[in-house]
């Protein structure tokens, strides 16, 4: 499995998403989750971001080296950009984001993954017939 540190494009239009949805995620360890807004965005997408990096570096071995900190550095410097993304998008970007950031063993127990797991709840609830369906 290969993995690749996403661009901040990437990461500005998966905290976009999640403020359109509505979603309530983890930003600390302590269980509450928190609505993702504007003033919080870049706090979520330091996060997300964050464990694209850690993945990345676990999975080639980078701890220590120029290229691991200048990817730790432009996560340091993140500033959320808000952007419009339709939610086809939403889905695509969080597919490939959950996919970059899964190589640590302790990946489900991330609050990255926290996070994916409420956006893909808020993008499964928004399927056309979703809320007329029979439980």
């Amino acid at each position: 499995m290969s993995a690749f540190v996403v661009d901040q494009e990437h990461i500005d239009e998966l905290v976009s998403a999640a403020i359109d949805l509505e979603i309530r995620a983890r930003l600390a360890t302590d269980r509450s989750r928190q609505q993702v807004n504007h003033e919080n965005a870049g706090d979520f997408g330091r996060m997300l971001w964050a464990e694209n990096v850690r993945s990345v570096i676990h999975r080639y071995r980078l701890s220590g080296t120029e290229e691991a900190a200048e990817y730790e550095s432009a996560v340091e410097a993140y500033r959320f950009a808000w952007r419009t993304v339709p939610l086809g998008r939403a889905a695509k970007r969080l597919a490939c984001f959950e996919y970059q950031a899964c190589e640590c063993d302790d990946w489900e127990e991330s609050l990255a993954y926290d996070f994916g797991s409420q956006m893909t709840r808020a993008l499964i609830a928004k399927f056309p017939g979703y809320a007329e369906a029979p439980w």
